[in-house]
């Protein structure tokens, strides 16, 4: 297997204008370290990130919207894929970092280690598009057929705990949430944010 780094960098070309939500830890750094940019809402609290991001697709059907999960994230959201399936926008795309084990907890194994597969229970969630990857080439070709999909696309990739380059630029969740607020507000001709009412 190789690490999930490796296949966010087949990923980055293909953004411009997509709007991106990570989950916490490895996900959130990986892809904040080969792609940082407005566009981008990283580390949503745990379970959240996919929901978030359907939430978001639904709101702009026009504009694609990608999902960065992990494994150990989407164990605790499995609810969220029926609602995926019925709602099917083809402007939503979830990868999920299958490194089989809770890095941040000391790379406890997860299910999917063992006896779960994600995407096996994507399917009988009556998501139509999945697939699972193992090689770059693989990845490759998801992300191409996703880029082209009618319907919601949902791409686990099995990946090693391998890292990418060291990355240490801090960003508060506050201020990534109003600059990812300030991004769609701009892109979008839109106002989502409202200022306070002052009481004369």
């Amino acid at each position: 297997m190789v690490g999930f780094y490796e296949y966010l960098q087949l990923l980055e070309p293909k953004i411009s204008n997509e709007l991106v939500v990570t989950s916490i830890t490895g996900v959130r750094t990986e892809w904040q370290r080969l792609k940082d940019r407005d566009g981008n809402l990283y580390g949503v609290y745990m379970a959240s990130a996919t929901a978030i991001a359907l939430g978001i697709a639904l709101a702009l059907p026009h504009r694609r919207v990608i999902s960065l999960d992990g494994d150990g994230s989407l164990l605790m959201s499995l609810t969220v894929l029926p609602v995926i399936a019925k709602q099917n926008p083809s402007n939503l795309i979830i990868i999920i970092c299958d490194n089989e084990c809770y890095e941040a907890a000391g790379e406890l194994p997860t299910f999917t280690a063992e006896v779960s597969s994600l995407a096996g229970i994507a399917r009988g969630a009556g998501i139509r598009n999945v697939t699972e990857v193992r090689e770059l080439s693989e990845f490759k070709t998801a992300i191409d057929d996703a880029f082209q999909s009618n319907g919601v696309s949902f791409i686990v990739a099995k990946a090693n705990l391998k890292h990418g380059p060291a990355h240490h630029k801090s960003l508060y969740g506050v201020e990534n949430k109003f600059r990812f607020i300030r991004y769609i507000e701009t892109t979008e001709n839109l106002q989502i944010v409202r200022p306070p009412l002052v009481k004369k």
